[in-house]
Order: C-alpha cells, then structure tokens, then sequence
C-alpha cells in the first residue's frame, strides 16, 4: 500500500500544480501528502498553501493532505548535505520505500533515490499542460489564466470608478474592463431603484447595499481575468446617504455599511469629473443638475483614505487611455509580489 509525496514551492500556485496533484492522487493506495515548502522571508507564503487547501476541497479530492513546511533551507543543490537534509526532512514526513514520489520536475528522480521510494514523473515536457511558474512571475498579468483560481484573488486587481452623477463612469468602466480583458461590476442601485420601488427611504437605501455587498464579495469567484473593473461600489453608497439634504429621510449612515465598504474597498479609486455635458435620467434625484460636487467625493476618498487618482481629461478616449496607465500601473506594483527568483528546490 502506497502514499504518494509531491514536493512543490507553489510560486506561485498554477493549474499544473493542480492537476500533478490530482494525477498523484490517483495513484496512491493510502493518499498524498503535499508538502509546500517555503522560506520564511518569501512573499505570500500562507497564502499558496491556503489556496492549495481551497482547490483540493473544490475538486473533491478526499486523500490528500496539505503540509506547509516554512523554515530556512539551504537552496543551492550542489551544497554540501543538501541533499541529506532534504532525506532526513522527507523521512520525518513519512516516505518508506513503498511510497512514491510524484513531480513535474526532474529533482523527483534525486528525491526518490535518497528515500528509497518510487519515483512517478508527471508531464516534466509539459505536453499536456504549457504552465510553468517562472514565465508567471515575470508577468502575472498576461499569464494570469495559469494561476491557481483560488490564488488569483490575491493577485487581481480591483478598480473603481467613482464621482458624481452622470461623468461617464458607467460607459468608461465598461470600454476599460473590456481593454484591460477584464470583468465589469455593474452597479447594484440601478437595477434594484429600476425593478423593485424608485423611491430612497432607509429600507432601499438598505437593500442597495446589501446588493451592492453580495456582488462586490461575489466577485471573488471570478476566474481567469486579472482586473474587476467595477462601475461604482459600497463607497457611493456611503456617499449618497451621508448627503446632507438626505439625512432627514434618511439617519445617519450604518457603521455596518462602512465597515463593509472598508473590507471591501478597490485596489484604485478613479474619480471621474465633471467636465462633461450632464444627461438627465429618472434614476437621479437632483433634476437637470449633480447633486453631488466633484470635491464632494474626493473628500469621501480623503476621509476614508482610499487610494485614488482624479481623471482629468474630458475627451473620451483620452479619458480611457489615462484610465487604462493608472489602473495598469496599480496591478504591476501588485503584481510584484510574486516577482522572486529561487533557485534550487
């Protein structure tokens, strides 16, 4: 009865790793165990092996164990007791000289050897699936459909598009998640005031933002796109019913409602202002005019200290290339978290 062992540093977490899991398991008698092993001073750490954890549960796998191995290893395998002490770490987790070890990489077959076990390869050519973890660090960005699902949330990057009423915002946050090759978040207000009652009374008001809540958490289940463009979020809602003409009809503004704007916030604000022609519609309340002023909501991001940009152009399509460097320069400074070469194991 055999045990199958994968050894993996998961920097970061793909698809192929995944799927050399499932292959491994399917193997073994009496399970896997999966050992991700990383350093202390390496980025994102219980993170990998957390969304590791997540897509073994979302694939049914039932055998298979996660260990998260974190401490200072020595990474240059021509070392002296290199070798040694990764059979002496491997004895302690396990391996008899009925197990296997199962990898994608060649250091599966030194593995095996120093244990006595099995070792099974696993797609080393990558003739089945073309992911490796190197060509991702370089650029998350264009190779984010490799990444893991369960670990995209932490590489994706949320913006959005915030300020008065009518300045683009929902036509500028459709034209830059389609630019960017990324999802569009409408905004909850609209088709709730659309289908249910037009009216702003506490109880609306209340439904909007656990709509607006539900969706924006709901995201987090999108896959395979590296932005969430979102056309407004909770911070409008904290917004409109802190308007001062509002706060008789309306109280003041839930605690709830901005503790979960906070845990919910963008990785970018874009305030769009209003520099072009207003547009009525019979979902705003203030007539032909903006019942908000562009410092209104600049003061909003200033006060609940979110990261924002103000767009200043009122030309379309410069308005979208603008949009599109500041949200891109946001996901490559996020991104660089997992721009870390290691060597070795």
């Amino acid at each position: 009865m055999a045990k199958s062992y994968v050894l993996m540093t998961a920097m970061p977490p793909t698809i192929g790793h995944l799927q050399l899991i499932q292959f491994a398991d399917l193997l073994a008698d009496e399970g896997t165990m999966v050992i991700v092993s990383t350093q202390p001073h390496e980025p994102m750490a219980t993170e990998r092996a957390a969304s590791i954890r997540s897509a073994i549960v979302r694939t049914g796998m039932k055998n298979v164990t996660v260990i998260h191995m974190s401490q200072a290893i020595e990474q240059n395998p021509t070392a002296p007791g290199f070798w040694e002490t990764w059979r002496d770490l491997m004895l302690e987790y396990g391996v008899t000289t009925d197990d296997y070890i199962v990898a994608s990489e060649p250091y599966g077959k030194k593995v095996a050897e120093i244990t006595g076990s099995t070792f099974y390869p696993y797609d080393i050519d990558r003739s089945i699936t073309n992911v490796k973890a190197t060509p991702i660090r370089q650029d998350p960005i264009t190779h984010f459909a490799d990444v893991l699902p369960e670990f995209q949330q932490y590489l994706r990057t949320t913006v959005t598009i915030f300020g008065a009423e009518s300045t683009g915002k929902t036509t500028l946050s459709r034209q830059l998640a389609e630019r960017l090759n990324g999802w569009w978040l409408f905004e909850y207000a609209r088709p709730y005031l659309e289908y249910t009652t037009n009216q702003i009374t506490t109880d609306s008001m209340t439904a909007i933002w656990k709509g607006q809540a539900a969706l924006q958490r709901q995201s987090a289940n999108l896959y395979d796109r590296p932005f969430v463009i979102q056309d407004t979020d909770l911070y409008s809602t904290v917004g409109y019913w802190q308007f001062p003409h509002w706060q008789s009809q309306l109280g003041m503004c839930p605690d709830g409602l901005v503790q979960d704007a906070q845990l919910l916030r963008s990785d970018l604000y874009i305030v769009t202002k209003s520099n072009i022609p207003f547009e009525p519609d019979p979902l705003r309340y203030g007539g032909d005019v903006r019942e908000g002023s562009d410092e209104y909501w600049i003061d909003i991001c200033e006060r609940y200290r979110l990261p924002y940009v103000v767009l200043g152009e009122s030309d379309r399509v410069a308005r979208l290339d603008q949009a599109v460097k500041m949200a891109t320069a946001v996901a490559l400074k996020k991104t660089q978290k997992i721009a870390y070469d290691r060597k070795g194991l």
